[in-house]
């Protein structure tokens, strides 16, 4: 066999196991080791007997082979890999890395990979399962990993604080990051553990990258993240340092990734590529470009291109501003109780008036008080929002009396106040009221009363349903008309699967399909109370009228996953599968006796 001097000078003619075993190794050991397979006169059988020994060794060991087979032919790698039972290998996080490294479209090796996500026992494994089907497939991995988390099961986030060490904690805290938790419970007790001399390896690792992730870099975490850039040796803290650096965008870093492009290890040349890569300065582009004629090592060439090309393309560019501007939350408006996505009725705002631009709806309902005769008087619209209905009443019914629109945010009612005096719309007779539903008094009654997505107010709340339904009765003249415009209540439309993809919610469902018929079976009838479809079915679009307005709304609503997938994949339009009811007053009152027999 070949020989080689290892790092302490001795001289290696075989590979033994327990000596991958006992630390880490640098980058130019790892090479060295596998220059030595690659030239020896039986390498399949040394990377058969390497893959064998996964089992019988611990991190250290699995660490190196991971980082050892990513310097060797993939082919040779996986042929050997095949004629094993890859269920033995369901808990090597080195191994799971590897095959992400390798970036191959190779079912065995896929099929590996889920495996790993869905039935290891080693958080460290599953971690790396997520990044490299992530890679492969060119889907975000912390998607798939809240997706296996979630159907595990979720904890609090006092259980992922107290057991950060794991990396599923990560996670966990990632479902748990409001705003208000993040200020008062993950922020000060990450900080403390990281900057804490007696914090293990485990910690200080995850407590990084969740520091970074979060945007929580204050002066002191900063200076011991240089610190560990500039003296540490463990490759693990590094690299998960360095990912930190990459996702906060700051001038302070700047100097300090300049001087590790140039690092003797490879691993951190590249790991710094990719952070500078990120800060859109044309001297960092000439920087790189000059890097490209002298670098060496074949990996680091491939990080310097693509970021070269990062640079270059007017598209990336316009990505990263866009995901600095609006990633904001990790978890989106919508889910964050602390700053609930109805507060910012500007947001709102814009995502309202990107349903259903052609007004199919509307004129539906439109055309049917016409065939029907129905003379609108005193007309309300309930949960107005930031006006979208009413609007479509002002401009498109002729209508006697006042005009209501009806909403419980005052934030609502002041956003629609501004839009009445810069339309005019005072001339109109139109009235505003800040109330909910149950508590709306009025004198006069109505013979036309809509809500868009509004009614009822918590649709899986039988007894509130009822006692809203109740309210609209009484408010309905002889002759009067409620319609709702809302879901169809099948929820199997791009919109929901968004939902189910992206936001944690609390139902819990290991694929869209049971999602939704969870959903479903809190819904017996149409809205809860018995109301009658009038159409339902109707393929609406969401429809943004650019990727910039599509990145504000729905990755402000949806948090940074869904941002990022917008981004990728340029996405402005989701179907809605949309339903319309319309009932009477008449109606009303045989709904109303049924529902109340029915409780009793």
């Amino acid at each position: 066999m070949t020989q080689y001097q290892n790092v302490l000078g001795t001289t290696i003619t075989s590979i033994d196991p327990s000596y991958l075993d006992n630390t880490i190794f640098p980058d130019c050991e790892i090479q060295h080791i596998a220059d030595f397979i690659k030239s020896s006169e039986y390498p399949r059988q040394i990377i058969y007997s390497l893959l064998d020994n996964i089992p019988n060794y611990g991190k250290h060991y699995d660490w190196n082979i991971g980082n050892i087979l990513q310097k060797i032919e993939p082919a040779i790698v996986i042929t050997e890999f095949k004629k094993f039972n890859y269920i033995r290998f369901i808990n090597s996080m080195g191994l799971t890395w590897a095959c992400g490294e390798y970036e191959l479209q190779d079912e065995f090796i896929i099929d590996f990979l889920y495996a790993v996500l869905n039935g290891t026992t080693n958080d460290n494994a599953w971690w790396r399962a997520g990044f490299a089907i992530g890679k492969i497939k060119q889907i975000n991995p912390i998607t798939l990993l809240k997706s296996a988390l979630k159907s595990r099961g979720l904890n609090t986030i006092d259980y992922y604080l107290n057991n950060i060490d794991k990396k599923s904690s990560i996670i966990g805290t990632l479902f748990c990051s409001t705003n208000a938790c993040i200020k008062n419970k993950i922020y000060p007790e990450l900080k403390n553990k990281f900057l804490n001399d007696n914090s293990k390896l485990e910690t200080l690792v995850n407590c990084v990258w969740l520091l970074g992730r979060l945007n929580l870099i204050d002066q002191e975490i900063y200076n011991k993240m240089e610190k560990i850039v500039t003296q540490c040796k463990d490759y693990e803290l590094l690299h998960y340092t360095f990912f930190a650096i990459q996702e906060n965008i700051s001038d302070k870093f700047v100097a300090l990734l300049k001087q590790n492009i140039v690092n003797n290890d490879p691993l951190i040349r590249k790991l710094a590529i990719r952070g500078l890569s990120n800060i859109l300065c044309e001297d960092n582009i000439h920087i790189l470009k000059d890097l490209l004629i002298v670098e060496k090592d074949e990996s680091v060439i491939k990080e310097v291109v693509k970021s070269i090309y990062k640079f270059e393309s007017i598209h990336s560019k316009n990505e990263s501003l866009l995901l600095r501007k609006f990633c904001e939350n990790e978890n989106g408006l919508i889910i964050d109780e602390s700053d609930k996505w109805y507060a910012d009725p500007a947001i709102y705002n814009m995502f309202s008036e990107a349903e259903d631009p052609a007004n199919l709806c509307f004129n539906l309902i439109k055309n049917k008080l016409l065939n029907e005769n129905v003379q609108i008087k005193n007309p309300i619209d309930i949960a107005c929002g930031t006006g979208r209905a009413t609007r479509q009443i002002l401009d498109g019914l002729d209508f006697k009396g006042v005009l209501t629109a009806v909403d419980i945010n005052p934030k609502m009612i002041d956003f629609l106040n501004k839009s009445v005096d810069r339309r005019k719309d005072y001339t109109k007779n139109i009235q505003s009221i800040k109330s909910s539903i149950t508590n709306l008094k009025l004198k006069e009654k109505s013979t036309l009363i809509i809500s868009s997505f509004g009614f009822p107010s918590k649709t899986s709340d039988k007894n509130s349903s009822l006692s809203e339904l109740k309210k609209i009765y009484s408010l309905l003249d002889t002759c009067g008309v409620f319609a709702t415009i809302g879901w169809d209540e099948t929820f199997n439309d791009e919109l929901n699967y968004f939902w189910y993809k992206f936001l944690p919610d609390d139902i819990d469902a290991k694929s869209f399909e049971e999602w939704r018929l969870k959903r479903i079976e809190k819904i017996d009838s149409p809205r809860n109370c018995n109301l009658t479809w009038f159409k339902k079915g109707l393929p609406i679009p969401l429809q943004f009228s650019s990727i910039n307005e599509s990145a504000q709304v729905m990755g402000r609503l949806f948090g940074r996953d869904a941002l990022e997938e917008i981004l990728k994949h340029r996405k402005t339009q989701w179907l809605m599968s949309m339903g319309i009811t319309y009932n009477t007053k008449e109606d009303l009152k045989s709904i109303i006796k049924g529902l109340e027999n029915e409780r009793n």
